[in-house]
């Protein structure tokens, strides 16, 4: 599947619903496999397009970041995830087990 694609789904979903766990995103784009999301996601993170919180203990949450064209705002008590490595560790470790087709 094309990258822009998976972008432009990612970046309208975002701008349309704002703000959403990124298990949401995964659910709501079910025509894009897991990888394929995690890939953008984790691209368009590093480029500051999406922003990544984490506002538990699991899971991350996902936002337009500061290049995009709809910033949205962050609830406060949210902690930013630590590092875009760390997502991109989460990714590679994650990498085998794709959750669906």
């Amino acid at each position: 599947m094309n990258a822009l694609t998976i972008e432009s789904a990612i970046r309208l979903h975002l701008r349309q619903e704002g703000p959403c766990t990124l298990e949401t995103l995964l659910n709501r784009l079910s025509q894009f496999s897991w990888s394929e999301i995690f890939s953008v996601v984790d691209q368009l993170s590093r480029k500051g397009s999406l922003v990544l919180r984490r506002p538990g203990r699991f899971g991350y949450e996902l936002s337009i970041g500061a290049d995009g064209m709809n910033v949205e705002a962050v609830p406060s008590g949210t902690a930013p995830a630590s590092r875009p490595e760390e997502f991109s560790r989460v990714v590679e470790q994650a990498d085998g087990c794709e959750m669906r087709g």
